[in-house]
């Protein structure tokens, strides 16, 4: 059996594992607006605090990553994996923070449809990064994400197309729609994000 003085630090795993399962109580919580639409000046507050408590993890990560001699990992796919889950968890607060913002008079099926199809890819990548210290039985994870993100902008683009061609919507309601669906496509894009750096982890150290 190998044996090393500087033995990895793999509390990584356990952080990323936390940092994942706050993007999905971020995702339900910002389904649980759109579904519920009451009370969201409280609920978008909530989901800033999620997001703050995501922003501590990532801090949390990178002093571990700056304390540490040797790592699991490459030390630049950790510092990337961080990055895109900050990212991811930037976004969806984003979107509950302009529902709110814009006193959106009620969320449409699209927004919805898009919130839920979140929801799925944040799901898959708590999946995915559950797994990452084996990096084993990881495919069906990356195919369901990159399948969502495909998803989701089919639907982001048919329904921006309808806000131009529809009569029945003023200006300032397409501006705001079409903000709050370029964004969350941007949420389903930044999750795609993280499954191609897990992936890329996955295959350079198979």
């Amino acid at each position: 059996m190998a044996f090393s003085l500087f033995p990895k630090n793999e509390r990584f795993f356990d952080l990323f594992t936390v940092s994942a399962s706050n993007i999905r109580v971020a995702a339900e919580q910002l389904l649980n607006l759109v579904t519920d639409f009451t009370d969201v000046e409280s609920k978008a507050q909530r989901l800033k605090d999620v997001e703050s408590q995501g922003d501590s993890v990532t801090h949390e990560i990178i002093e571990l990553l700056n304390s540490s001699f040797i790592t699991p990992i490459d030390r630049e796919d950790i510092y990337a994996l961080a990055g895109k889950l900050d990212d991811v968890l930037d976004e969806i607060e984003g979107v509950g923070s302009r529902l709110h913002l814009f006193a959106v008079e009620r969320p449409t099926r699209e927004c919805i449809e898009l919130v839920q199809i979140v929801v799925k890819a944040s799901e898959a990548i708590e999946g995915a990064l559950r797994k990452l210290r084996t990096m084993k039985d990881m495919k069906s994870f990356f195919v369901e994400i990159h399948t969502l993100e495909n998803q989701a902008d089919q639907i982001t683009r048919a329904v921006t197309a309808n806000l131009f061609h529809g009569s029945n919507i003023d200006v300032v309601s397409l501006i705001k729609w079409k903000e709050i669906y370029a964004r969350l496509e941007h949420t389903a894009d930044r999750c795609e994000d993280v499954a191609n750096v897990i992936e890329d982890i996955v295959v350079k150290n198979a």
